[in-house]
């Protein structure tokens, strides 16, 4: 790793009537993790990028082509170094990078380390062979913030995403419904190898259990996600799993826990104003927004029976949904539109 880095570690020096002075140096962080090999690029064919704190652009380039000295008056700068900009989920793809905010003072010399990390993480999945051949008419599909990418069930190698909320679904070939397998939280640096296979004596038939066995370098846990796909009221999805059913129309239960949503509010206790719509959640103590859950009223009987603003004593009651997940409905994932509801 020094050989590697060793051609890039030479300093910028930036300099105007203010004599301010920045002087780079690159680190990089053990590659081994486990048995990973992540390789570190040549820090030369890097991107830098300065700016200043009004948002001018001192140097946009690659670190090994940077101009010896650079003209500049002293205050705040941005240095951003990064390996390359992922803009969607991309296979064999480690971003490496780091960023920092310094501040150059007149007649100083300012040292800078920027430490190179893999600021992305990775997946692998895995197939038996009696999931693929349950599931020969489906594609599997991995999305991240940035987008969707399929997953062939001949696939080996890693997808790197971003880091954040992973989501992986089944895509029919021809005509039907996505099938949505499980999501998963992903860090920066984790490499993950997720293995599905059908539970034991699970049939051929649609909707039976998937056992999931997940191993990263750093942890190993297991998801098991049982029978129910959300196809009728005794199926019912739980609310924790809405957003990985987002454009699908579903069943999910819950609770109902408030109404008079926004984006970042909602009421808990009567007197309630909005009829339109109410709140639910995985449970009936629920306070925190972003588990509760926006869910329309169409004018009707659903409305008449179900509205806050005429039956505040709703509060608490458990609720099957019917109706179609909105990846974003009131600042958060909802149910819109509805068409049924039934109360316990």
């Amino acid at each position: 790793m020094v050989a590697i880095l060793a051609a890039g570690c030479q300093g910028l020096t930036i300099t105007g009537e203010s004599t301010a002075r920045l002087r780079l140096r690159i680190a990089g962080e053990d590659p081994l993790s486990k048995g990973v090999v992540k390789p570190i690029p040549d820090t030369n064919k890097m991107f830098l990028f300065i700016k200043g704190e009004a948002g001018d652009t001192v140097y946009n380039g690659l670190y090994g082509e940077r101009p010896a000295e650079l003209k500049v008056e002293a205050g705040n700068y941005t240095v951003n170094i990064y390996s390359h900009l992922q803009t969607l989920p991309e296979f064999d793809a480690p971003c490496w990078s780091d960023s920092k905010t310094i501040t150059l003072a007149a007649g100083s010399v300012t040292s800078l380390a920027m430490v190179c990390r893999q600021s992305n993480g990775a997946m692998r999945l895995g197939f038996s062979p009696e999931f693929r051949a349950k599931y020969s008419a489906y594609t599997p599909e991995i999305t991240d913030a940035l987008g969707t990418v399929q997953y062939q069930f001949s696939e080996e190698r890693f997808l790197y995403l971003k880091p954040g909320n992973i989501y992986v679904r089944l895509t029919p070939l021809a005509t039907g419904q996505q099938v949505p397998l499980f999501s998963k939280l992903l860090a920066a640096k984790e490499m993950i190898t997720i293995n599905l296979r059908l539970l034991q004596g699970d049939s051929a038939s649609f909707g039976g259990g998937i056992l999931i066995d997940s191993t990263s370098n750093w942890q190993t846990d297991s998801v098991f996600i049982g029978g129910n796909d959300g196809s009728t009221k005794e199926k019912a999805l739980t609310l924790e799993r809405v957003r990985e059913y987002a454009g699908l129309k579903v069943w999910l239960t819950g609770y109902i826990i408030g109404g008079d949503v926004s984006d970042d509010t909602l009421r808990f206790t009567a007197p309630f104003t909005k009829e339109t719509y109410l709140a639910v959640a995985a449970t009936s103590t629920e306070r925190s927004r972003d588990k509760c859950y926006a869910v329309s009223l169409p004018l009707g009987a659903i409305r008449d029976s179900c509205s806050l603003v005429r039956f505040p004593a709703n509060i608490g009651r458990k609720i099957w949904i019917k109706g179609t997940v909105k990846e974003s409905y009131y600042g958060s994932p909802g149910v819109d539109p509805v068409t049924e509801i039934i109360m316990e």
